[in-house]
């Protein structure tokens, strides 16, 4: 069964995900201002990419940032070589942080923000996170988080975990998400929860989307329900402190 459309409607991201979650052996064609590239597809695992003279996991990473084009997805073709190792998740992935050094370095020559703020502001969001941090049963760790994945405030209980890492990771992960979401048409995200073994993870955006709030707390202890409503209102607030 074939399928063709716009990638204004689906990510390339997407069609990757979901050809890959069905377990598909499958050939994609994509098509984008002039240029063809093909990704063949073996039991669910990208295993092959060919751009003109390119092939392998490069091209994956070049064309992940196309978003105009056509594709057309055919099932049953057999890849005609095999040229990528990695993961289609951890391609995913390391595509998503490449595309995130691509944004920081346009906008090197533009005024940082965090610059700008004075350390009487830092310490107003410190003091608001460690606030929320009382509130919160089964409290592990918190960050507030610009969309470049660098942390602004951050505040934790648990010297094993590591808000810097929590950030960078999640940043990433709430970047494909948003895309997914706006590309269904399915409104504004509230708030992402990922769930452990171990662990709530909250992450909630800041009016603007310019920055988000994210909160993890111990799932035996915690309670996802006070969880998602302190987040809420300690965002409202978080938003109201940030400098203008």
């Amino acid at each position: 069964m074939g399928m063709k459309g716009d990638l204004h409607d689906m990510a390339i991201a997407d069609l990757i995900q979901h050809t890959c979650q069905d377990r598909r052996t499958a050939q994609l064609q994509i098509q984008h201002a002039g240029k063809q590239a093909m990704l063949y597809f073996k039991e669910g695992n990208v295993v092959h990419a060919i751009l003109g003279d390119q092939e392998g996991e490069e091209v994956v990473y070049q064309i992940l940032n196309w978003e105009e084009g056509v594709f057309n997805l055919e099932a049953g073709v057999e890849p005609p070589s095999n040229s990528i190792k990695h993961s289609w998740a951890s391609m995913l992935m390391e595509g998503a942080r490449r595309l995130d050094e691509s944004n920081q370095t346009k906008d090197a020559n533009q005024s940082d923000p965090y610059i700008q703020m004075e350390a009487n502001e830092m310490a107003k969001l410190d003091d608001i996170l460690k606030e929320m941090s009382s509130e919160i049963t089964g409290y592990a760790a918190c960050a507030l988080v610009g969309m470049d994945g660098i942390n602004i405030a951050s505040h934790t209980s648990n010297k094993a975990m590591d808000p810097d890492a929590m950030s960078a990771q999640m940043t990433m992960l709430l970047k494909l998400v948003d895309t997914s979401v706006g590309k269904l048409g399915a409104g504004i995200i509230e708030d992402n929860l990922t769930t452990t073994e171990n662990a709530y993870i909250l992450a909630r955006f800041l009016p603007g989307k310019q920055y988000y709030l994210a909160v993890a707390a111990n799932r035996k202890t915690g309670n996802l329900g006070n969880m998602r409503l302190i987040s809420k209102m300690y965002a409202d607030r978080l938003g109201k402190a940030m400098p203008r």
